[in-house]
């Protein structure tokens, strides 16, 4: 039996989220994802749930993903603090170290690689969404609330960030109802950065830590990369059973145990990302709910961080193409 989908949750995975569009064309074309009230997302899946959010025709969510450039999302532009050195400078000091700018930033700010492109195309993305005459950027999750402000009054579906906060050790969900004047931006770059590849946000905004120390906050993946759970509370609990809420869905990857030949600082901290997550694979396997509200995408040996890719390549197709095929598997099992 299929009960009435209401929640949606996407797993994180880099660029393997591009096969997210494939499971959102079946689920629309199906007008499954049309009833959606709210969806929560880490990491790459935290891009999909916002972009989802916006409520839009699918055609017009796949031409919002499609406008990111993947290949500039890991960033090795130069740091402001060394800007100021002169270039034939810094190009002697590039031959003797490598790549002073990404060493540099992972030094000062945790990470490899910067997410200025990617935090401000989204912000164009989600400002796409606002009536600038009625209020200007940035926008926070209770503007997303605020359908007097969005284009054509549209309602958004409620959206669900999930981060992690390194200075707790803690998990955390940025909402309107936890983090109202935070702005969304910020939450989903937050969630896509993969510690040590891409450099933490570190923050004393009080719109996200209610307090003036200095919290630093990475990849949501590190605690809670499929939030499969976030809907199981009692007030999101239209239909429950054994404590799950049936009305959740969720998108996920297959999980690939294998050996990986590490030879260098980037394939180390890669692989070491994906340790950490396979703990919760393991937590996964044991809940036969979880499982059975699940479509789980079989990307075969896409890594999640090839950002060597683009709309309609081989790469994006075989995605798109998997995404479809395990969202109807699901519906057909």
């Amino acid at each position: 039996m299929r009960y009435p989908v209401t929640n949606m949750v996407f797993e994180g995975g880099g660029v393997l989220g591009i096969a997210y569009l494939g499971v959102l064309d079946y689920l629309y074309s199906q007008g499954v994802f049309q009833n959606v009230k709210r969806v929560a997302g880490t990491s790459a899946g935290a891009i999909t749930a916002c972009v989802s959010s916006f409520n839009l025709p699918f055609n017009e969510i796949k031409a919002i993903a499609d406008s990111l450039d993947y290949r500039k999302v890991p960033q090795s532009k130069a740091h402001s603090d060394l800007k100021h050195i002169p270039a034939p400078i810094k190009h002697e000091i590039d031959k003797l170290f490598g790549d002073v700018n990404s060493i540099y930033r992972i030094v000062k700010n945790y990470g490899w690689y910067s997410t200025d492109y990617f935090y401000h195309w989204l912000q164009e993305q989600i400002a796409n969404q606002f009536d600038s005459k009625k209020k200007k950027p940035p926008y926070t999750f209770r503007d997303f609330q605020n359908t007097d402000i969005h284009r054509s009054n549209r309602t958004f579906k409620d959206l669900y960030i999930i981060g992690t906060n390194i200075s707790y050790k803690t998990s955390k969900v940025f909402s309107y109802e936890t983090t109202p004047d935070m702005e969304v931006a910020e939450a989903v770059r937050i969630s896509m950065s993969i510690p040590l590849f891409f450099e933490a946000v570190k923050t004393t905004d009080p719109a996200i830590t209610a307090e003036t120390k200095v919290n630093v906050f990475c990849d949501g993946g590190v605690m809670d990369n499929y939030p499969i759970n976030t809907f199981d509370y009692p007030r999101f609990n239209e239909t429950k059973h054994y404590g799950f809420n049936v009305n959740t869905l969720g998108a996920r990857f297959k999980s690939k145990v294998k050996y990986s030949e590490i030879t260098n600082i980037l394939s180390y901290i890669k692989n070491l990302n994906l340790a950490l997550t396979q703990i919760q694979q393991d937590i996964y396997n044991h809940s036969p709910y979880d499982q059975a509200r699940s479509i789980v995408i079989d990307t075969k040996d896409v890594s999640s961080t090839d950002f060597n890719i683009s709309p309609h390549d081989a790469t994006y197709n075989f995605l798109y193409s998997q995404g479809y095929l395990a969202a109807k598997g699901f519906y057909r099992q």
